[in-house]
């Protein structure tokens, strides 16, 4: 398959999620992700467990948003794929707590799923709450890389520089961002062409260099 964008770090496809991991070999080591949450939109989970269950690498991790409604269904597919449930993490809201009046909660965080491929591999300790922002890491390079409220821990403490994060469902492709800054490897997929030429133009500008 042709990228839509490749700059030697991060490479971009214009397809389906599904189609595009169809024709990948991997190895990945962080499939890192925030998926479209709608119900017309839920076979996406499942092509999210196939693919990660086949491109991830032995002991590799896959980090996943989701609504909190959608725990049980998600934690079922990826499960049922062969991956390993290893913790579940929050992001907060930023002080924002949306109000669902259908099941009487105010909403303070994001759940956000954490599966392996195996036994995790690595020593790096990540916090479980993924608005901290560790030692290292200035407000003017958070908020450099990240455009909306995902959080980088997961690519600073579960991958090494040179690896290779994939965002199956990367929107504007604030993660092949952060992965960038980070000296990682990117590969993102996008089936909305309007995302992929946004993402592109990000990824085309100068990085900043995370480090943590």
């Amino acid at each position: 398959m042709i990228p839509y964008y490749t700059d030697g770090l991060v490479t971009i496809y214009h397809g389906a999620a599904a189609d595009v991991m169809a024709t990948m070999t991997g190895p990945v080591d962080l499939v890192f992700t925030d998926p479209p949450y709608p119900m017309e939109f839920d076979s996406v989970w499942d092509d999210l467990a196939t693919g990660a269950a086949k491109l991830l690498r032995s002991g590799g991790s896959l980090l996943t948003y989701l609504g909190h409604y959608q725990l049980p269904r998600v934690m079922s597919a990826l499960t049922d794929a062969g991956l390993r449930y290893h913790w579940l993490c929050i992001q907060r809201n930023n002080g924002m707590m949306p109000r669902l009046f259908g099941k009487r909660v105010m909403v303070a965080f994001k759940p956000v799923l954490w599966f392996t491929q195996g036994p995790i591999t690595g020593r790096s300790l990540m916090s479980d709450e993924l608005s901290y922002v560790p030692k290292g890491i200035t407000a003017r390079k958070a908020m450099h890389v990240w455009g909306q409220p995902l959080s980088y821990l997961p690519i600073l403490r579960l991958t090494e520089p040179g690896d290779l994060v994939l965002d199956p469902f990367m929107g504007s492709g604030t993660v092949l961002m952060a992965a960038k800054d980070a000296g990682r490897r990117a590969i993102g997929i996008e089936i909305e062409e309007r995302h992929c030429e946004i993402a592109a133009k990000r990824c085309a500008q100068e990085v900043l260099g995370l480090v943590g």
